[in-house]
């Protein structure tokens, strides 16, 4: 037996591939209203008021967060106080190595260079830039660069998922890019993210 899961937002794209990763770890989808299935952890993809209404329900169990958006902040920081919740707006196992690289990149490049963040995804998301893009920010600015370095959201077609930091020199440039070329990659990474929230203390982490 693997992390039990319960998902709120499992009828939506993501939430359905989780469930389908997850097998006989799924312990069920959780409703608008009515009781929780009892689960190790708790794995919210559906909306910034969704999970605003879901904390309210929550009693202690531990919540990972892959909803973007304008999210709840408060009321996620009085919930971690209790539980441990993880704020994870990209759910592969690539972006947090390209973090890793932004961070050494930016920290080392020459003073007159400059960082622009381009990410892509299907027609249909709704927020721009992305929360894999914000958190791209927030890894310049942890690495003494620009707090808020020009950032450009693309809709188009299908596209799963791209994200694009541009360093740039006189006459040269530098790019480190992330691709998603199949969604199952997130619902891996969200049962892989599960199985180390369940394990943490107290507290919201945002890795």
């Amino acid at each position: 037996m693997g992390t039990r899961v319960a998902i709120h937002g499992a009828s939506g794209r993501l939430g359905q591939l989780i469930a389908a990763e997850a097998k006989t770890d799924f312990a069920g989808p959780i409703p608008r209203t009515g009781e929780i299935p009892e689960a190790d952890v708790i794995i919210d993809v559906s909306s910034a008021d969704g999970l605003s209404a879901l904390i309210g329900r929550l009693s202690g169990q531990p919540l990972l967060i892959g909803t973007t958006g304008a999210l709840p902040m408060a009321e996620i920081e009085a919930y971690g106080r209790t539980a441990p919740v993880a704020i994870i707006p990209n759910f592969s196992a690539g972006v947090p190595l390209l973090l890793e690289l932004i961070q050494q990149a930016v920290a080392r490049m020459p003073d007159d260079w400059s960082v622009e963040i381009v990410e892509a995804h299907h027609d249909q998301k709704r927020d721009a830039p992305s929360g894999t893009a914000k958190r791209m920010i927030r890894a310049v600015a942890d690495a003494g660069g620009e707090a808020n370095p020009p950032t450009h959201a693309i809709r188009a077609g299908d596209t799963i998922g791209e994200h694009t930091i541009w360093l740039s020199g006189p006459g040269e440039r530098l790019e480190l890019k992330h691709v998603a070329t199949r969604r199952a990659v997130f619902a891996i990474g969200a049962l892989r993210w599960a199985g180390w929230l369940r394990t943490q203390a107290p507290g919201v982490y945002r890795p």
